[in-house]
């Protein structure tokens, strides 16, 4: 790995806890790396503006690909910006409604979205304190957080662009079977599909995932392809662990993720492995 000059972090199941919070152990080894001339990048399904939230505030990376590549941003500076059309939320919505799927549409610069006739069928859904049957605590730890102050209740949704749609079934064969129609019908809606849990589907503008993302910005810092290296967990990192040189899963993926990778983290998320490994292999 002696060629290795940019490191693209997920954030979920990879530096993110269970409470969906960054140590200030990761902080600091992603400082070191900083230090040394490595640069350090967030590739994250979470939506720009949320991130804040998670990290402490003597974090700092090099750049930040957000909403599974809809977004690159570097100094506060927006390198690439791929959104989806009022259209194609408006159709993605009504299809989520009419199968009771949750969702949350997010708007580039602000708050997500949920329509207020749909606020108290959403707040009975997670007022459960702990998830129910096999849905990850990080999952229902953040929808319930977004309750609570994070989502905008509008009568109509807004005419705007967006970054990604998440939507999300505590059942499983109805996420599923929504997905999967989703993913047949992606040319003619415009989309991209993919899922960050077995529980959720996103859906962000056609053609854009984590691997567009790592590409854009490495165009935009003069980095080549085989001098990358990229650390996930889940399905939304299928499209990083193709285009990363040298891909690492973590520990805690399923093992059907890990078989994308070349290398496997000797510790979980909860244990810090990333860093871990980031500073076993890199910092001397």
């Amino acid at each position: 790995m002696d060629n290795v000059r940019a490191i693209f972090l997920d954030m979920d199941g990879t530096i993110l806890h269970k409470d969906n919070r960054v140590d200030t152990e990761t902080t600091e080894v992603i400082q070191q790396l900083r230090n040394l001339g490595y640069k350090v990048f967030l590739a994250t399904g979470r939506a720009h503006d949320e991130i804040h939230y998670l990290v402490p505030e003597t974090f700092e990376v090099d750049g930040i690909i957000s909403s599974n590549g809809t977004l690159g941003v570097v100094e506060k500076e927006t390198i690439f910006k791929h959104g989806l059309s009022y259209n194609t939320v408006s159709e993605v919505i009504k299809r989520a409604k009419q199968e009771a799927i949750y969702y949350e549409i997010f708007p580039f610069g602000s708050d997500r979205v949920v329509l207020k006739e749909d606020e108290a069928w959403a707040k009975a859904l997670f007022e459960p304190a702990t998830p129910p049957g096999k849905v990850g605590e990080s999952e229902w730890t953040s929808r319930r957080e977004s309750l609570k102050g994070k989502v905008d209740w509008e009568d109509t949704i807004p005419d705007t662009s967006f970054s990604k749609i998440y939507l999300f079934s505590p059942e499983y064969e109805k996420i599923t079977n929504f997905r999967n129609q989703l993913i047949e019908d992606s040319a003619a809606l415009q989309i991209s599909v993919s899922n960050s849990s077995r529980f959720n589907a996103e859906t962000m503008a056609f053609n854009t995932d984590k691997g567009t993302g790592i590409k854009e910005m490495i165009e935009h810092f003069g980095i080549n392809q085989e001098e990358t290296l990229v650390i996930g967990d889940s399905d939304n990192d299928r499209a990083m662990f193709e285009f990363g040189h040298y891909t690492v899963a973590m520990r805690n993926a399923r093992p059907e993720i890990q078989a994308l990778a070349k290398d496997v983290t000797s510790l979980t998320n909860e244990e810090n492995g990333a860093a871990a490994y980031l500073k076993e292999h890199f910092i001397k």
